[in-house]
């Protein structure tokens, strides 16, 4: 849940105020927003076929509309579930590395954001 998500949820429950969520509000529209922070993917696979690529952050949601049905299963089937993950990502929560698969066959995949 993001900060104005979790501040709408105090008002509801009485925690605090309206008057109060307004100013916290306010206080997260003027607050400094992470910049410069880049999204890299490794990809080693077998037989010397590799891909490396660093992208802005803020075209993560861009990157993973792109992965194939097939790999997103079986990413998913490895535990990385990759709507989490591009949540994680755009709401500055995940830094450093996110996915650190190695495949059986040899291919390993690699994740980080910086």
């Amino acid at each position: 849940m993001n900060d104005r998500l979790r501040i709408l949820e105090m008002v509801r429950a009485g925690k605090i105020s309206p008057e109060e969520a307004a100013r916290l509000l306010d206080e997260l529209d003027r607050a400094p927003r992470p910049a410069g922070r880049m999204l890299r993917v490794r990809i080693r696979g077998t037989g010397g076929r590799n891909a490396q690529f660093t992208v802005p952050v803020s075209v993560a949601g861009t990157i993973v509309s792109l992965i194939p049905e097939q790999t997103r299963a079986r990413l998913e089937r490895q535990g990385t579930n990759l709507t989490e993950l591009l949540r994680a990502i755009q709401e500055g929560e995940a830094v450093g590395e996110l996915v650190n698969i190695r495949e059986p066959g040899g291919t390993l995949i690699e994740v980080t954001v910086e």
